[in-house]
């Protein structure tokens, strides 16, 4: 319960910068808001683009059956060799995790036994691509002595070239690793000549060889004839051939072509439209292939270097900036989900509804996918799609971002600095007008000035609450000049009990009538009560102080002052049992002997006004090292409220009906313990019997014997 009253909450200035920063927090919403709305028109401008775009590319292949139907329509039933579309990138490097989790659907075997292959072909943009596991139990390399690239394992492979004529190239390894190609002669197996844009890579492992290899299709005819043949090699000494395992029964036959899924028109059509920045592809109602462009970046586009630190802080950002400003999450599709899309995509298109879709592109850039029927009357060939990545829209967007940012961080500072100063200003003036009002009272509560000079000028609500502290020390002063003039008009108030008094004497001096005699002396002494009790009263609280300063003090021993007040007592007071108890020895103090008395005075009226009949009021005498200790207690009823509040002016507990009581008593107490130096308090005894008074006075010590003495003397 106390730490929970002592805090107050926080400063002034502290609510106003939570103010200002919960203010400015509209700032950053508002602008990714705008971001939000912007990024959506943009986006939908671009979605209709493409779409438009889809549309025009497949109004170019309506109708044109030929670049949909110049394949087998089962292609299993022929004996070719199918090179299937590459998506994603190739490395010559042996490893098979470039070809995707369909590579040993796809493999076809050739041979029986040790000198045997698997072989899968894959077409990616021009180039040809080839995988080959070779079950050869004996590996023999290539002899770098020996001209003969022949003498050793080698892969062969034989095509038309695009004048109609056989050409051979030769892929040799001297050790796992790296190809050497090689152009062979017409008729024989005498090198032509190496050539250096056919390459391949072999890979050994513990039962078999992987060779992949490149091949440019520049190279062949329009009838794409090819094939390939592994020449085994077992014997290290005569190097003789084994066998020769080929794709085709004869190397000269005619009848067996490769098969590029994509259509050499196709292709060059689409490319012939010259959209930069543009991924095309044609699929056939099997979504195969049949084109596809590269994506070609104009020199102007592509990603700034500058926004990659703040697209990547834009990106990591953005979920938690939309879950906070927007109330909802956000969701961007993963490349996982990418192939996914784009399937749906070209389903709908095959179905004859056009589709768009925002998706994650091959290279890991967000784009927007387009997809629109290709259509020969009723019938749908296939489907167009168009795909471009929406970069420049999300580099316009994270600039923006980042100038909103700014912009919010720039507004934050200046108005978090322009709000720290005001409060710190207004902080400032409140302090100073506290300053000014705890200065105009001391610590006695009494005024030290009737006016206020901080802030009653200002015309705001601090000058409103100065002016108003003004105005109440104004009536506090005008109340405390009343409290110091009530003695004196009190004075007149007590003419009609001295008329008593004097009526009464003057005719008791009249009269010889025992009887009237006793009754005009008690009349006069009830006058006289009245008039001691309102004149002691107020005057001594009023004069008390200034009396005080010019009083001249001594030293005496305050057990022998005390005794011989609690002796009078018993004399005056018959009636009231006063019981004391002392110290041993003297105690020493430099007092005020009247004012002791006086103050032990209203310590013994206020224990007589609370003290229950029949229960002495005891009188202790205590001496410590530096203090000692006048501990005046009574029996009767425990004291309920502020112990403090007790040695205040004009402050009596007792009941409304005594009305010659001012509440000065013990006010008067502690005016003459604290110009003794020392101080007094009031407690409720441990068993909850009484209440008990407390003053406590300095011992004197040598020094102060001595001066006192000399000044004696003197």
């Amino acid at each position: 319960m106390k730490s929970r009253s002592r805090f107050r909450g926080p400063k002034l200035r502290i609510k106003l910068l939570l103010l200002f920063a919960v203010v400015l927090l509209v700032v950053p919403w508002l602008g990714y808001v705008q971001l939000v709305e912007m990024e959506r028109l943009l986006v939908q401008g671009q979605e209709n683009t493409q779409r438009q775009t889809a549309s025009t590319v497949a109004f170019l292949l309506h109708n044109r059956v030929d670049l949909f139907n110049d394949l087998p329509v089962q292609i299993e039933d022929y004996e070719h060799l199918f090179a299937r579309p590459i998506d994603g990138s190739i490395i010559v490097d042996g490893n098979p995790s470039d070809w995707g989790h369909d590579l040993e659907r796809n493999l076809r075997t050739f041979g029986n036994g040790d000198g045997s292959f698997d072989l899968a072909l894959g077409e990616k943009i021009n180039m040809l691509f080839g995988f080959v596991r070779i079950r050869d139990s004996q590996p023999v390399y290539r002899d770098p002595g020996l001209v003969d690239v022949t003498k050793s394992d080698h892969l062969q492979i034989s095509f038309k070239n695009v004048e109609g004529e056989s050409e051979q190239i030769v892929l040799t390894f001297s050790s796992p690793g790296e190809a050497t190609s090689y152009r062979m002669s017409k008729g024989s197996n005498e090198v032509e000549e190496p050539i250096t844009n056919v390459g391949g890579f072999l890979l050994e492992s513990e039962n078999d060889l992987v060779i992949e290899f490149e091949f440019p299709l520049s190279l062949m005819g329009t009838n794409r004839e090819f094939a390939i043949s592994f020449v085994d090699v077992d014997d290290f000494e005569t190097r003789e051939t084994r066998q020769i395992i080929r794709t085709v029964s004869d190397i000269d036959s005619e009848n067996f072509n490769l098969v590029v899924l994509r259509s050499a028109q196709t292709v060059d059509l689409i490319e012939r439209l010259g959209y930069v920045n543009t991924r095309i592809l044609v699929v056939d109602t099997q979504q195969r292939k049949r084109g596809e462009t590269e994506v070609s970046d104009s020199p102007s586009m592509g990603p700034n270097i500058e926004l990659r630190p703040l697209r990547g802080f834009f990106r990591t950002l953005r979920p938690v900036l939309h879950r906070v400003f927007m109330g909802e999450q956000f969701k961007e599709p993963t490349i996982e989900e990418a192939e996914e899309l784009q399937t749906e995509a070209i389903e709908s298109a095959l179905r004859g509804e056009p589709h768009a879709v925002r998706r994650i592109s091959p290279s890991g850039a967000p784009s927007i996918l387009a997809a629109h029927p290709v259509q020969s009357q009723d019938e749908i060939l296939g489907a167009v799609i168009v795909e471009q990545d929406i970069e420049d829209i999300l580099a316009f967007q994270q600039r923006a971002f980042g100038q909103i940012l700014f912009v919010s961080l720039l507004a934050f500072f200046i108005v978090i600095v322009v709000a720290l100063g005001y409060s710190i200003r207004l902080a400032y003036r409140i302090h100073r007008l506290r300053r000014a009002a705890t200065r105009a009272i001391d610590e006695h509560g009494r005024l030290k000035t009737p006016s206020l000079d901080a802030e009653v000028r200002s015309g705001d609500e601090i000058g409103d609450l100065a002016r108003s502290i003004n105005n109440m020390l104004d009536r506090l002063h005008q109340h405390q000049e009343f409290l110091q003039r009530m003695p004196r008009t009190l004075r007149h108030e007590i003419n009609n009990p001295l008329n008593t008094v004097s009526t009464s004497l003057e005719n008791l001096k009249n009269t010889s009538n025992p009887d009237e005699q006793e009754r005009y002396v008690q009349s006069a002494q009830r006058g006289v009560m009245r008039i001691g009790s309102i004149v002691q009263n107020l005057s001594d609280a009023a004069s008390l102080e200034d009396a005080l300063k010019n009083e001249e003090l001594e030293v005496i021993d305050i057990q022998e002052l005390v005794r011989g007040y609690v002796a009078n007592l018993q004399e005056t007071r018959t009636g009231m049992q006063v019981v004391f108890r002392g110290t041993s020895g003297p105690a020493l103090a430099e007092v005020s002997d009247f004012h002791i008395e006086q103050m032990l005075d209203k310590i013994i009226d206020n224990a007589i006004d609370f003290h229950r009949p029949d229960s002495p009021i005891k009188i202790q005498l205590d001496r410590g090292r530096e203090f000692l200790q006048i501990t005046v207690a009574n029996r009767g009823p425990a004291f309920k409220g502020d112990w403090n509040d007790v040695f205040n002016s004009l402050v009596s507990h007792r009941p409304e009906q005594s009305t010659l009581h001012f509440g000065l008593g013990l006010f008067v107490v502690r005016v003459i313990a604290e110009f003794h130096g020392g101080n007094v308090r009031a407690i409720n005894l441990a068993d909850g019997s009484g209440v008990a008074i407390c003053v406590e006075i300095p011992l004197v010590t040598t020094s102060t014997t001595s001066s006192v003495e000399t000044r004696k003397t003197a």
